[in-house]
């Protein structure tokens, strides 16, 4: 789960209520309070939370203040309480386990899939449930009395889910009614995305569709981020993409990369980062110093300056850049940015004093893509 304290800065939140578009923007206050701004700068509602969660799902957003975790809704209000809540909604569904087991909550707070009732083989218990993808959620189940380590996720993402217990864990998804889906026969999967899941079966690697039929075999052993049909693939110390078809695109390997977003992916060369387009090839050349995502059309991207004679003798400055690689707003000095969504972007701006040591503030702000600010305030580092 995504989520900010009152040392993170965080990311603009969207949510749907009623039928309506409500965009709320998470802020941290000087005081420590945490909460959310509207479009024009507005703060809805702030408090003293200890956890705010940065995003609104199925128009609530997670809160813990105290020994109270809950919900809230857009004003700030308490829909419900439990002190077994744990992360967010997804297609109106919360995962949840308390003691008496395995349940999946509605926005109420009330029981909408009981998983009591769930067949299973014999001699397996449910051992991990994950939010909802595409209308399916993926289900882990093991052998009965199976002791799992306290720190694996229910939520595993496909380089980290090497079956820990062959023979032991397998994994398959349920529809929204509570019932099998894709029956629990695969030795490792992730969630859906973008309608196909990677998955393991019989000791193969596949793209799997939602029906539970396997799209294309792979021939890879570790395959990473899968997002606007493609997927990254990592091979000794390098990386490159695959398609649906699990065929490569380019010829190029990268050091890192980001996963697809607006049809452009960010990569690393020579330790600089620049964007290759959806056939593999660069169009915007490796010379940033700071690996970003497209949105509404813009990627924040940063540079190194060197000066001599100072104290610190280099430090960045970071502007925006449009899909051709030519820069939309101005490379500012000590600021960085979020990407846009909903046409604002939430930066920083670090404070320093005349001789150039970090006053351990920064100006926490939102601006429009004209670089106008809607709402800012000084902020204090850390407590």
């Amino acid at each position: 789960m995504k989520r900010f304290s009152l040392v993170n800065i965080l990311l603009l939140s969207t949510l749907w209520t009623s039928g309506q578009q409500v965009e709320l923007w998470p802020i941290q206050k000087m005081n420590w309070e945490l909460g959310f701004i509207d479009k024009l700068g507005k703060e809805i509602y702030t408090d003293k939370f200890d956890i705010l969660d940065e995003e609104y799902n199925s128009g609530l957003v997670f809160f813990k203040k105290g020994k109270k975790r809950g919900f809230l809704d857009e004003h700030g209000k308490v829909v419900f309480e439990s002190k077994y809540v744990w992360g967010s909604f997804s297609e109106g569904l919360l995962k949840l386990r308390d003691k008496n087991g395995f349940h999946y909550l509605n926005t109420k707070g009330e029981i909408a899939i009981e998983l009591s009732s769930l067949p299973l083989p014999n001699g397996k218990e449910i051992s991990s449930i994950s939010n909802f993808h595409d209308g399916l959620a993926l289900i882990r189940i093991q052998n009965v009395g199976t002791e799992d380590p306290n720190d694996i996720a229910s939520d595993i993402s496909f380089d980290e889910s090497v079956n820990l217990f062959p023979g032991n864990w397998l994994f398959g998804f349920i529809n929204k009614n509570g019932k099998w889906a894709i029956p629990p026969t695969l030795e490792s999967a992730t969630s859906f995305k973008d309608g196909v899941s990677l998955v393991c079966h019989e000791g193969r690697t596949y793209f799997m569709d939602t029906t539970g039929a396997f799209i294309t075999k792979l021939d890879y052993s570790a395959i990473g981020d899968y997002s606007e049909g493609f997927a990254l693939v990592y091979e000794d110390d390098s990386c490159f993409f695959i398609n649906r078809q699990g065929k490569r695109i380019g010829n190029l390997k990268f050091k890192r990369a980001n996963k697809f977003s607006e049809g452009m992916a960010s990569i690393e060369l020579n330790d600089k980062w620049g964007f290759i387009d959806t056939s593999g090839s660069i169009v915007i050349e490796p010379k940033y110093y700071v690996r970003s995502d497209f949105r509404e059309g813009l990627a924040p991207v940063s540079l190194k300056v060197e000066e001599k004679g100072f104290m610190f003798d280099s430090y960045f400055i970071e502007a925006f850049i449009d899909k051709k690689g030519n820069m939309i707003s101005p490379f500012q000095k000590h600021v960085d940015y979020a990407g846009f969504k909903s046409g604002l972007t939430k930066g920083r701006r670090f404070i320093y004093t005349d001789n150039r040591r970090y006053t351990g503030t920064f100006e926490l702000f939102y601006m429009d893509k004209d670089g106008n600010k809607i709402w800012s305030e000084v902020v204090k580092q850390n407590r």
